[in-house]
Order: structure tokens, then C-alpha cells, then sequence
């Protein structure tokens, strides 16, 4: 069975001047279908007409045939049908009798080879005469009659519970040859072929054109994090605010190591996944993707040169690998003279959106409400020291909040049936943004909740859990927080003394809070976002084009 695909390129256009050799991302509008046509291995042959001396030229250089379209067929007002039949016509008087005629317009830049080649096994399977691309257009939809407009629908429901309907994409239309005529290609057996959303759009105007260009440079995105009763949910919490920033993009996410907590927290924001037991598991799994993103602290050199044909975007990673990967983000671990590659600081934290939705907290001048939270798994217990300090002061509420993987709840229930404390125990907690309104100072670890504390203008006083932790600096550097120093050098006076000043000097809690209020920490994941899009593009430009 010999099929062609013909592709009308007029050179006269209304809505986008020249929209046919209009650059579309990197090459001219019509390159797309072409080589999406040329790739297809239903396709035996594939014919431009055109009447245009510069698509003409250009199409030159690709393996097809070039019909120059008579005048008579250039005008604005000709449809494609008596054009598509002058290119079959001309076509068989040359080369060879074909069967069926594929028409595939320029104006469909994101058809793929896997739907047109499937759109065609379909028609050549079935026994109708016309198969025609088209989209899901069901929705509610009003019609004119005489000088009014009225539903064109029975009953206002649901779009689920609508009829289903369609209309036609531009993509393509297969017919079979005899159905051809100057006048039509409609059979009289006629079927449809639905196509994905995204290759559906068809250009007409500048605003189809900016959703298909930026449709066509859509990326896909595979996701490598963990999240235990060791590591705590930080990284995947990470991991979902930056995917979700990414919407409109396909992603997926490999886990390493993930309790359940982790998991349902994929699964509440709609995201798929599949467990792996090592990350020598991921290179097979990222085949199909642009980009992968490392979130499981430190990685190795083997494991990242594993990944050179992918562009790699590491998070707080201080292993061999860090220095092989494109882009390295550690907003925690800062270092003079970092790498190129490497970026650092507190402009690119990405912050849950259960912060950024939250209006930073207003300042009070006397502290009735503190936040105690040490995350994860609280390995020195900071949680039972702190409260045991924060006993000392009267008149306060204390909100205690819990990690996943917080191993002294015998001693702290011992503690809190006798303590004096108004205080509030949460654990597992979902949205940190709406428990930290209203607080007035906190004492935290060294870790992310810093970060989360400062995006609320909440003043803070830091312990480092571990040496990994003393190595985050801005607790150091910020005026909004009070650094303490690694738990084991942190003694209940010296956290007695430094609480009760900041308890009782208003005027230093203040300038906290005003450092804090300065530090736009709440932009960080538009910064890591643009970072990752910019350098990425620039990476696979230089790639392409071998520079």
C-alpha cells in the first residue's frame, strides 16, 4: 500500500505574515512537519506545493518532492482541496500510482511521528474512506438565532456529562486516493481520530503560536529523592514545590528508601513514582528524559558520569559527584570561591507553597508564643532540652511540633505530665506555613525550617543538630537569626540566657525581625526554576550545535 503525505505551504499569510518560514523555537515552522513526515515509515513519499520562492528553497534541502502550485491555486480565497489534488495529480503523472493521500498541515508543529504513524495503520485497518484528526471540544457552548444567543445544550451539567464533541485539528486528513477530487476529500464513510491536547494546537494567530512554542520546548523531568525517619521530608517536600512549578512540564519521580509518609505525599499532590532499591537503578529509568534531578544529599562521581547525556541538577550535595553535575544547588552550605556550576545561598531556597501562600507574621512587642520544632529525628533529643529551659519562663504558649522520626516520646510524655507549660504537641504536621502564624519567636535546628522561620519573619534562635548542620551559614550571617553553635557546646544557661534577652529586649527582637523582613528569601524557587530552564537551553544549544 503506497501512501504520500502532502503538506500545503502557501507563502501568503494574514493572521502571521510569512507564518510558514517564521522561526519556531530553532527552525522554520514548516521544518517541524517535515521531518515529522519524513520519520514516518507509513509514509512513502512526501510532496510541498507551494507557490513560494523562499519555502521552496528551503524545502530543497530535505528528502522530498516539490510541487510549484499553479497561480490560479496561490489565491487567498482557495481551499486545499482542488490544491491537494493538483499535487496528487501532478505526483502520479511523474512517479507512481499511490492509495491513500495523508494532508499534513504546517501549522501543526507538535504532531508526532508515533500519532501520525498510528493514525495511519488505523485508516489503513478500517474500511473507511476519511480519517480525520480531531480534539476533545466538549463544553458548554452558546449558538446565535436571529438577533439573539441562546445554549446549544439540553441541560446545564457537569462537562463530564455532556455529549461529546469534536472538532477538527488541521493536524491531518487521510483519505483514500479515488476520494480526492477538486472538490473534496470526504468520503462517504468518514471517521475520526482524537489526538493528544498539545499536538492538537493548530497556529493561526500569535497567541496558538505562543502556547505551541512554548508546548514544543516542554521538558521532562525525572525526579530522584528520599524520604525517611532518618533524612526527615525535606527533600521531598522540595522535590514536589519545584515539580509543581514546573507544571505543563511531564515529571515523574523515582524514590530511594521512602516510607510511607513520602509516598502519600506523592500521591496527595498527584504525582507518579517507582520505588528503586540503588541509583545505579537510574540510568535505565532516565532514558526518556531531559533532566534529572538529584534531591538525596551526596552523590559519586560513577553515579553522575552514569548520567552524561543527561543535564543533572543536584541539591545540597557535598559528594565527589557535585563537581560532574550541571548545576548544584545548596541554599543550606555556602563555600568561598564555589565552582561554576555551584550555587549557593539563600536566594535559591525553595519554600513550600504552605509558606509562600502565608502573609509574613506582623511584629509584636511582648512574646506570648513560641514555636520549639527540631525536626526529623532529633537525634540529641533538643526537643526535651529546649522545653525544659522554656519551663523557666511564665506566661508563655509554646507549640511543639515533631519529626517523623522523633525517638524520645516516652521521656517527653514523662516530662509534659508534669510540666507547668501551656503548650500544644503536634506531630506529623502538613502545612508548617498556617503553625507558624501567629509565633512570636522560635528555637529550631540548623536545617530548612531556618529558612522557613526567616520567610515568616519569625526571630529565631539555631542549634546545630551535626557537624553537617554547622556547616549552613545563615544562621551565622543573618541579624534575624541567634546562632548558638553545635548541640553539644549549647548548655541549658546559655540557652536560658540568650532566650531570656530576646525575650525581654524588644528593641534587639526587633531588629531581628526588620533583617529578616529585608531578606526576599520567598523568591527562591523562581530563581532555581530560571536558573535550571536558562542553563539548560544553553547546554542542549551547545550540544545540538556542537559548539
Amino acid at each position: 500500500m503506497k501512501n504520500i503525505a502532502i503538506i500545503p505551504a502557501r507563502g501568503g499569510s494574514k493572521g502571521i505574515v510569512e507564518k510558514n518560514m517564521r522561526f519556531f523555537n530553532n527552525h522554520p515552522l514548516i521544518y517541524y512537519v517535515i521531518q515529522t513526515a519524513l520519520r514516518c515509515k507509513k509514509i512513502d513519499d512526501v510532496i510541498i506545493t507551494s507557490e513560494d520562492e523562499n519555502i521552496i528553497n528551503y524545502c530543497k534541502r530535505f528528502n522530498v518532492k516539490i510541487r510549484i502550485r499553479p497561480e490560479y491555486l496561490s489565491r487567498d480565497d482557495v481551499t486545499l482541496d482542488p490544491v491537494v489534488y493538483d499535487a496528487l495529480s501532478w505526483f502520479e503523472s511523474l512517479y507512481y500510482d499511490v492509495d491513500n493521500v495523508i494532508t499534513i498541515q504546517p501549522t501543526s508543529p507538535l504532531l508526532t511521528v508515533e500519532t501520525l504513524s498510528n493514525a495511519i495503520t488505523y485508516f489503513e485497518e478500517s474500511d473507511c474512506d476519511t480519517l480525520i484528526s480531531v480534539s476533545d471540544d466538549t463544553c458548554l457552548t452558546w449558538r446565535e438565532q436571529g438577533e439573539m444567543f441562546v445554549p446549544d445544550y439540553e441541560k446545564r451539567v457537569n462537562r463530564q456529562w455532556l455529549p461529546k464533541r469534536y472538532k477538527e485539528t488541521g493536524a491531518f486528513m487521510i483519505t483514500k486516493k479515488r476520494t480526492v477530487t477538486e472538490n473534496s476529500r470526504i468520503g462517504s464513510k468518514v471517521d475520526i481520530y482524537p489526538i493528544p491536547v498539545e499536538e492538537s494546537i493548530d497556529i493561526d494567530n500569535e497567541v496558538d503560536w505562543y502556547i505551541a512554542e512554548h508546548m514544543a520546548r516542554k521538558l521532562r523531568i525525572l525526579f530522584v529523592t528520599s524520604a525517611n525517619e532518618n533524612i526527615g521530608m525535606g527533600h521531598i517536600y522540595r522535590c514536589i514545590s519545584l515539580a509543581n512549578s514546573f507544571i505543563g512540564n511531564e515529571r515523574f519521580f523515582l524514590l530511594l528508601n521512602t516510607f510511607a509518609k513520602g509516598k502519600q505525599l506523592l500521591q496527595e499532590n498527584n504525582y507518579k513514582y517507582l520505588e528503586i532499591e540503588s541509583v545505579n537503578q537510574v540510568k535505565e529509568y532516565s532514558k526518556d528524559y531531559d533532566i534529572v534531578v538529584n534531591d538525596f544529599l551526596d552523590t559519586s562521581t560513577d553515579y553522575i558520569e552514569e548520567l552524561a547525556d543527561k543535564f543533572v541538577v543536584n541539591f545540597e550535595d557535598l559528594g565527589d559527584g557535585a563537581d560532574k553535575a550541571n548545576i548544584v544547588f545548596n541554599a543550606l552550605y555556602e563555600f568561598s570561591n564555589p565552582k561554576e556550576n555551584h550555587k549557593f545561598g539563600w536566594h535559591y531556597f525553595i519554600l513550600n507553597e504552605k509558606i509562600l501562600i502565608r502573609k509574613p507574621n506582623d511584629f509584636r512587642d511582648k512574646v506570648r508564643k513560641i514555636l520549639v520544632t527540631f525536626g526529623g529525628v532529633d537525634q540529641n533529643n533538643l526537643t526535651l532540652k529546649t522545653l525544659r529551659v522554656v519551663e523557666r519562663f511564665n506566661g508563655l504558649k509554646v507549640k511543639i511540633i515533631l519529626g517523623p522520626g522523633y525517638g524520645y516520646r516516652n521521656e517527653l510524655n514523662e516530662f509534659l505530665k508534669v510540666t507547668n507549660l501551656d503548650y500544644t504537641l503536634l506531630s506529623d504536621v502538613k502545612d508548617m506555613g498556617m503553625e507558624m502564624e501567629d509565633i512570636d519567636l522560635a528555637i529550631t535546628s540548623n536545617g530548612r525550617t531556618v529558612y522557613e522561620l526567616a520567610a515568616m519573619n519569625i526571630p529565631t534562635v539555631s542549634i546545630s543538630q551535626n557537624d553537617r548542620e554547622t556547616m549552613h551559614l545563615f544562621s551565622r550571617y543573618s541579624k534575624g537569626i541567634c546562632y548558638l553553635g553545635i548541640s553539644c557546646n549549647v548548655d541549658d544557661e546559655t540557652l536560658y540566657r540568650r532566650l531570656k534577652e530576646l525575650i525581654e529586649n524588644n528593641e534587639l527582637r526587633y531588629k531581628m525581625y526588620e533583617s529578616l523582613a529585608k531578606t526576599d528569601i520567598r523568591k527562591g524557587i523562581k530563581n532555581v526554576k530560571n536558573e535550571i530552564i536558562s542553563s539548560f537551553w544553553r547546554w542542549k544549544d551547545e550540544r545540538d550545535n556542537h559548539w
